[in-house]
């Protein structure tokens, strides 16, 4: 017998960022997002992603940023800076020149994975690291 996922997606995911109105603009600009309602004065944004999901970006004066370290992701088993959240993009060499044109930290080049798609890793103002993910 096979139990039922009691989980079905993740529906939204809280970013901690320093400036809750730079952030939210950049996160605009450079990846298209939509601001769901207007800025208000000590609270955080929601941006909304093009399947409808949300990101919240929430303040965090101490500017800890959503990564982690881990021996299991490099070949070489050395520390690897993680991303927590992968999102998926219909358009990885748009999504890679509109960071290149922001001066946005990337990794690497876009990565064709074969069978995993291309895949892309970047960081935001605030450091919290991502990585987009394109079907192959």
């Amino acid at each position: 017998m096979t139990k039922k996922a009691l989980l079905k997606k993740v529906e939204c995911a809280y970013i901690p960022v320093r400036d809750v109105a730079v952030s939210a603009a950049w996160y605009e600009e450079v990846l298209g997002l939509t601001l769901r309602s207007p800025l208000e004065p000590g609270r955080g944004a929601i941006l909304v992603l093009g399947d409808g999901q949300w990101l919240f970006l929430l303040p965090c004066s101490e500017g800890t940023a959503m990564t982690f370290e881990t021996a299991g992701w490099a070949e070489s088993g050395q520390a690897y800076e993680m991303f927590p959240l992968c999102f998926e993009t219909e358009d990885i060499e748009g999504l890679h020149a509109s960071l290149l044109a922001a001066g946005t930290w990337v990794e690497e080049g876009i990565r064709d994975e074969g069978s995993c798609g291309k895949q892309l890793t970047f960081k935001d103002p605030d450091g919290n690291k991502f990585q987009a993910w394109q079907q192959p």
